[in-house]
């Protein structure tokens, strides 16, 4: 059962992206806490407009989608963790997905309740390596390995994209 401590995704300043951004209103806006040493929870409740071509069954990009929000979040909180700070004080600690492997193992059900629990596998300042089981009625449907790493804060706000300076 999930604690009722402030979800990640929530501290983290300015975050609008699809999957975690509490200020996307499009997006799946999931929550991430801490639930043991190094290992973070997510629950996702799936609507029809995530279905797969088969109507009872998720999207696989979805699916890529809450691994890859779940564990770079956790790998931000890591972050925090490791500075010895709340996360969102301080200057921001960003990181992005360096490398994302996702294996589909059986279909996960439109009408289950998602259950993904992401592991910091090894934490180092500029690399954080996270693995991801996603479960539905008890069983592992799909698993993933995130290869998160440290960005810029300009790397947030665009200013280091395309420049030449």
């Amino acid at each position: 059962m999930m604690n009722e401590q402030m979800a990640f995704q929530d501290m983290i300043p300015n975050n609008n992206c699809f999957g975690c951004g509490p200020y996307n209103d499009k997006g799946l806006r999931i929550k991430s806490r801490w639930v043991e040493k190094d290992i973070a929870e997510c629950r996702f409740t799936p609507a029809q407009e995530h279905s797969a071509g088969p109507l009872h069954t998720l999207n696989g990009g979805i699916i890529a989608t809450l691994i890859d929000c779940h564990t770079v979040c956790t790998a931000i909180a890591k972050a925090y963790q490791m500075a010895g700070r709340p996360i969102g004080s301080g200057d921001p600690i960003w990181f992005a997905t360096g490398r994302l492997t996702v294996s589909y193992q059986k279909p996960v059900p439109l009408d289950a309740e998602v259950v993904l629990l992401a592991a910091i596998d090894e934490a180092k300042e500029k690399k954080i390596t996270v693995s991801c089981r996603v479960m539905a009625h008890g069983e592992v449907c799909a698993a993933g390995d995130v290869v998160a790493v440290r960005v810029p804060s300009g790397w947030f706000e665009g200013t280091h994209v395309g420049r030449s300076d």
